[in-house]
């Protein structure tokens, strides 16, 4: 496994962590703007990682992934959210 994936998993890892700890958030609307800085939260250690490094081998890529990633995961727990 090449060093970004274990990037982006780790910041998957974070999202869901964060997602689920945002779940015990009594207020639903509060919960969403929670949910919504989560998934900045993920693009921008994507981007400042990439400008701290300067490499701009891949950046694109590794922000489609973190950010297809990030919606699938906030989407399955705003469903969860939802439903309960």
């Amino acid at each position: 496994m090449s060093k970004q994936w274990l990037q982006i998993i780790l910041i998957w890892v974070a999202v869901l962590s964060a997602s689920l700890f945002a779940l015990t958030i009594a207020e639903l609307e509060l919960r969403f703007l929670v949910f919504s800085s989560i998934a900045a939260a993920a693009i921008a250690i994507v981007s400042i990682e990439h400008l701290i490094s300067s490499r701009t081998k891949d950046t694109v890529r590794q922000q489609v992934y973190v950010s297809a990633g990030t919606i699938v995961i906030l989407g399955t727990m705003t469903i969860v959210s939802l439903l309960s």
